[in-house]
């Protein structure tokens, strides 16, 4: 098993450029959707053993979420993301989307909607980049009202994951969200070859 303690500045900086196109274009799905303008904050990457025993160290683990959703990849890039809904703005989703006036639409329906959108655009463009297959799972309701880091505790940290986050915010409302990649452990390998291979063309 490979076990991923560190990435080097160039293999950092590489990842990050890879992230940027790939979250890029899961805003301007996102946007598309909800016809607004929406921002991205600078990708974080880190190595979940940085964190251990301190998951509240990150800003993304200790607030406090109206909910997280949950929502699994498979193939050569292997893992799974976490969004995390701001208690800002939450109650929002529901009208930038554009059923206010669909009772039947639940509010965890909307979120789990915008994570297969993320998700599907960011794991899509991400693999693209990196040159390797992935297929997703369909998204799922985790946690609400809680943190990341109660409810998914050191799991992260026991699977020596490579942690790649985000924030999505709508520039005229309060709605943001917090996109998480977790690349598993298995999958570690297979990226670190296909971000070598990119620098090795430069």
């Amino acid at each position: 098993m490979n076990e991923l303690t560190r990435l080097t500045e160039d293999q950092r900086d590489a990842l990050q450029e890879l992230m940027n196109v790939a979250m890029g274009q899961a805003a301007a799905k996102l946007a598309r959707l909800i016809d607004n303008m929406v921002v991205l904050s600078v990708p974080a990457i880190s190595v979940a053993s940085e964190h251990e025993g301190n998951l509240e160290d990150m800003e993304t683990f200790k607030k406090t979420c109206a909910a997280i959703t949950r929502q699994s990849f498979l193939g050569g890039l292997r893992g799974e993301t976490l969004v995390s809904f701001g208690k800002e703005g939450a109650d929002e989703l529901a009208e930038l989307i554009g059923y206010e006036e669909d009772m039947d639409q639940s509010s965890a329906e909307i979120m789990m909607e915008v994570t297969n959108i993320l998700t599907g655009a960011c794991i899509r463009g991400l693999a693209k980049e990196l040159e390797l297959d992935s297929s997703y799972a369909q998204p799922t309701l985790l946690a609400e009202n809680s943190t990341l880091a109660d409810t998914v505790g050191d799991k992260l940290v026991r699977e020596q994951t490579l942690l790649l986050d985000v924030q999505f915010k709508v520039e005229s409302h309060s709605f943001h969200c917090d996109l998480l990649i977790c690349v598993a452990n298995e999958s570690i390998e297979n990226v670190l070859k296909a971000i070598n291979r990119l620098l090795e063309e430069f």
